[in-house]
């Protein structure tokens, strides 16, 4: 059951309404009170008793039990694949790993990387430093580049390196030049961003943890080619195609009259079963307002400041997720998008309207500064 768009007739009695703001009743947000799916399988419950006194909050449990689940099935299966040294079990294990983990992984590390999880702090280091590398992301650099820069800078160009500012966002040509950038330069940009912000010990621990990533990466390829192809190499390449078309589908709207407003850099996905997988990730707006609010609180949050959503004309979809977004972003797929925005004032936009809005914030941010 999500929230609908208005018929026909509810459309007509609106637009002789005075100026307003639907109320929460009119949206019926199932994010609210959905069963949580981030994890497949809980720890025993010897296990268990253990987890609840070592992390800082109990409400963080799916956070943990993702870890958990990953550490007891991704981890054996990699040393199968070095074990054997077959390349369709290494194909099975990549395909698998991908499906059942990366979407979870990286949101459980995104929202763990804000907040912290355990109580210990050499507890703290295992998902960023050990868990990132199975997923395409060299230990030890997420934090600095998402935590630091993406949220200090707020994809604002050129300090946000993976800002989507300067890009036509329904080329998917520009995107692919957003990616290779990505993908090539990152090892550079993202230790010399740090360095030229004053950020000088992080920049030291980016090129040392690169250094110490590559130099493993060379060792165990000479030493076991097949196991390392597709336990850290391919995960490595396709993992940054997925964060950066997740980050770009994230930052696709961005208002050129305001760029630098957490209203109109990024916007909401409600009513979507990603949201369950992935710890609410899909109110991003809430998230850059705050990147510190609990990912339990996300929903709610929204649902209690929408007149101020509603007056900053902030985005919000319903039924779908970003990648979908992207997606049909890049087919030019504006109506469909259109029939997926929740109107959040009365009375509400003509559908064309809406599609011009969502066109004119898919253009190159420019400054003159």
């Amino acid at each position: 059951p999500h929230f609908r768009l208005p018929s026909a007739s509810r459309v007509a009695a609106m637009c002789n309404d005075e100026p307003g703001v639907v109320t929460p009743e009119e949206i019926k947000n199932v994010d609210l009170t959905a069963k949580r799916n981030e994890y497949h399988f809980p720890p025993p419950a010897f296990l268990d008793r253990i987890f609840r006194k070592m992390i800082a909050e109990e409400r963080d449990l799916p956070l943990l039990y993702t870890f958990f689940n990953i550490s007891v099935t991704t981890l054996p299966a990699a040393a199968l694949v070095f074990y054997v040294q077959s390349n369709w079990l290494g194909a099975a294990y990549f395909i698998l790993n991908l499906l059942l983990f990366q979407e979870r992984f990286i949101l459980a590390l995104h929202y763990s990387s804000h907040r912290g999880l355990w109580k210990s702090k050499v507890m703290e280091a295992y998902a960023p430093y050990v868990l990132t590398n199975f997923f395409g992301i060299p230990g030890g650099i997420y934090y600095l580049h998402h935590c630091v820069m993406h949220h200090v800078e707020n994809n604002v160009f050129p300090w946000d390196v993976s800002s989507t500012e300067p890009y036509q966002r329904d080329n998917f040509l520009h995107f692919l030049h957003y990616w290779f950038r990505f993908l090539l330069a990152i090892w550079v940009e993202l230790p010399y961003y740090a360095w030229t912000r004053g950020r000088k010990e992080m920049a030291i621990n980016a090129v040392v943890c690169e250094v110490v990533f590559f130099s493993t990466m060379t060792v165990l390829y000479s030493w076991n080619p097949v196991g390392t192809r597709w336990v850290f190499i391919i995960p490595t390449c396709v993992g940054s195609f997925l964060l950066m078309f997740g980050n770009w589908s994230q930052h696709i709207f961005v208002d050129p009259a305001k760029p630098k407003d957490n209203y109109h850099l990024t916007y909401n996905c409600m009513n979507h079963e990603f949201n369950q997988r992935t710890f609410n990730d899909g109110y991003h707006v809430e998230h850059h307002i705050h990147s510190k609010r609990h990912w339990t609180e996300l929903p709610s949050n929204f649902m209690k400041n929408l007149a101020t959503y509603a007056k900053e004309d902030a985005l919000v979809f319903q039924g779908v997720d970003f990648f979908t977004v992207g997606v049909m972003v890049f087919l030019r797929q504006y109506k469909y998008l259109t029939s997926k925005v929740v109107q959040l004032k009365r009375p509400p936009l003509a559908p064309d309207q809406v599609e011009k809005m969502l066109r004119a914030r898919l253009v190159p941010i420019k400054r003159d500064e």
